[in-house]
């Protein structure tokens, strides 16, 4: 009898019982051969953590699948002289995107292909291993050749099939552009399925080779000459491709390859940016030496060598440290720059929409005791100055004092808040947050213009590359006594098309929520409130499209993702339902939650 061995002290045991009861179905179902490969067992330990079940996954249809036509071009030329080896296999073969949505199919077979296109594996599906638990689709996880039998296939749909697939990796780029697949029925299981799927694969790969521009050759070649010395971290990018080594990999989260994208882009329009610092990977910024590559007079891209700067204590502190906050985006250390410039400023108010963070800001940069009063409340308190507001100020510790919701304030009380800030013992310090600026005639102004200095702390819109890291933050914190959550890209993809209106609040709000209320160790868009679907559609829903939208949503998730019995609620064609959504620019995935 086959366990879960590898790394067992770190599966749940729910997810570990869970494969388990899945190994003792399925070795019944394989026959003679009941040995299970350790990488179909590991494709099941995901699969169940997605929170996929085996009853219930099926192929999501994709209203956009991203198009590589050189991909598509290179396929196409290499099977010219493979379809007569599928039709004497009896098999079906399926290029796939880097996503996993099938792209283009080859027929070696009609009445296997017909079984499976009532089972949705036909172009424009996707069928990752997100999506169907264990496929031969798993090799875009593993990046190696896979190999799965009939009852291997975690869908119960899929156990009359064998799979075989492989990884396309761009030769040029080195990053896995697609996958080929082979299906064949399981009782015509053959062990020449994978050196077939490697061998197409690596010609599809010697296609692109060939079709690649000079441009990407010359970018390569580059590339190559500077990554010779392991140690330094190298990075090539022009406006189509990025390629980094290990040591740039490990520098450098997938956000901060987007900034460093634009920043290459800046050297390019304007060679003197090349002189601004760049805030990669944390709070420590990043020396970037870069030259660009030049081919028959043109430049085809930029070659960067990073390195973390040294950080010299001057002055004072170059970065403050804010406890228990994150982020590395241009705005958040820009933020924190001023705050390290005003450590010794009497007064300091911090100005931001809801829910950004300025109490929590403030709290943060006290290094000693502290008093928070709110303004807010004296619009209940006649007396909220002399009883609250003015013994707090005139403490005789000195005690850093915050006042929340300056903006708030009693019009009536304005003058005499003025008057204890002003007299207030030194060296007593004080913050206060405000949602509106000083000058703007607003009834407080008076006391938000006794702040000497006024620090902008901004929304969420303006930091996005700080989402994966105050996500991460959030879930930490909420999971703490939990094994650890890992989200997933659609998971964030749609969280970064949100308009939050609250902001940080907001976001610790949802995520919390979601940590709390999921066993699961990943989270996909599946697991998203239902209304975030319609809101995070690829374009802009409003009025009767975002009630369309909600209620097809609604009906998905009703029928647990069962398109059929969506349709069938809604009233419509299945064909109608799928043209809806990509109508209303819904996406596949999040929808099915």
């Amino acid at each position: 009898m086959l366990h879960v061995t590898d790394s067992q002290t770190s599966v749940p045991r729910p997810i570990r019982e869970r494969v388990e009861q899945l190994i003792r179905d399925r070795q019944r179902a394989l026959g003679e051969d009941r040995r299970i490969s350790p990488s179909v067992l590991q494709s099941w330990l995901r699969s169940v953590r997605y929170g996929l079940s085996p009853a219930q996954v099926g192929p999501c249809g994709e209203s956009t699948p991203e198009q590589d036509m050189r991909l598509l071009d290179a396929a196409v030329t290499v099977m010219r002289t493979r379809i007569d080896g599928l039709t004497a296999a009896e098999s079906c073969l399926f290029l796939t995107n880097a996503a996993g949505v099938i792209l283009r199919h080859w027929v070696g077979d009609d009445a296997l292909m017909a079984r499976l296109a009532k089972l949705d594996i036909e172009p424009g599906f996707l069928v990752s291993e997100t999506t169907l638990g264990t496929t031969s689709g798993s090799t875009l996880i593993t990046a190696t050749p896979t190999f799965v039998r009939g009852p291997e296939h975690f869908g119960m749909q899929f156990l009359e099939f064998t799979s075989a697939g492989m990884v396309i990796t761009h030769p040029v780029t080195q990053r896995i552009v697609g996958s080929i697949n082979l299906i064949s029925r399981f009782r015509d299981t053959s062990p020449l399925a994978v050196p077939w799927v490697c061998d197409i694969a690596t010609e599809v790969e010697r296609c692109l080779l060939d079709a690649a521009t000079t441009a990407e050759q010359g970018l390569m070649r580059a590339f190559v000459n500077e990554r010779r010395d392991a140690r330094h971290a190298v990075v090539a990018v022009n406006e189509k491709t990025v390629v980094a080594n290990a040591a740039a990999t490990r520098m450098l989260g997938s956000v901060d390859q987007a900034v460093l994208w634009e920043y290459a882009a800046r050297v390019l329009s304007d060679p003197g940016a090349a002189d601004q610092p760049a805030a990669l990977g944390g709070p420590r910024p990043v020396v970037i030496d870069h030259h660009t590559v030049v081919s028959d007079g043109s430049v085809i891209g930029v070659v960067l060598k990073l390195k973390r700067a040294e950080v010299r204590n001057t002055e004072g502190p170059a970065i403050v440290e804010l406890p228990g906050m994150v982020g590395h985006s241009e705005r958040w250390t820009a933020l924190l720059n001023q705050l390290a410039r005003t450590h010794a400023s009497p007064g300091v108010l911090l100005v931001g929409e809801r829910g950004v963070g300025k109490s929590a800001i403030a709290r943060a940069c006290c290094t000693t005791s502290y008093r928070e009063i709110d303004a807010a409340a004296s619009a209940a308190d006649p007396q909220w100055v002399t009883n609250i507001a003015a013994p707090a100020l005139n403490a005789p510790d000195h005690s850093t004092v915050i006042i929340h919701h300056l903006d708030q304030l009693a019009p009536a009380m304005v003058t005499s808040l003025c008057d204890a800030l002003t007299h207030r013992p030194a060296p007593s310090r004080v913050f206060a947050t405000s949602a509106t600026w000083p000058h703007r005639d607003h009834a407080t102004d008076p006391a938000l213009v006794t702040f000497p200095t006024v620090i902008s702390v901004p929304p969420l819109s303006e930091r996005s590359a700080d989402l994966p890291v105050l996500v991460a933050h959030f879930t930490a914190e909420a999971g703490a006594d939990r094994e650890p959550v890992q989200w997933m890209p659609d998971a964030l993809r749609a969280l970064a098309r949100v308009d939050w209106s609250d902001n940080i609040a907001g976001l610790k709000r949802l995520v919390t929520q979601i940590v709390s209320e999921t066993g699961y160790s990943y989270i996909s868009a599946k697991e998203l409130p239902t209304h975030l679907a319609a809101i995070t559609s690829r374009r802009r829903l409003v009025g009767l499209e975002r009630a369309e939208a909600t209620a097809i949503v609604d009906a998905i998730k009703t029928a647990g993702g069962n398109k059929h019995q969506a349709a069938a609620k809604l009233g419509i064609a299945r064909s109608t339902l799928y043209r809806k959504m990509r109508s209303l620019g819904i996406d596949m995935d999040d929808a099915v939650l």
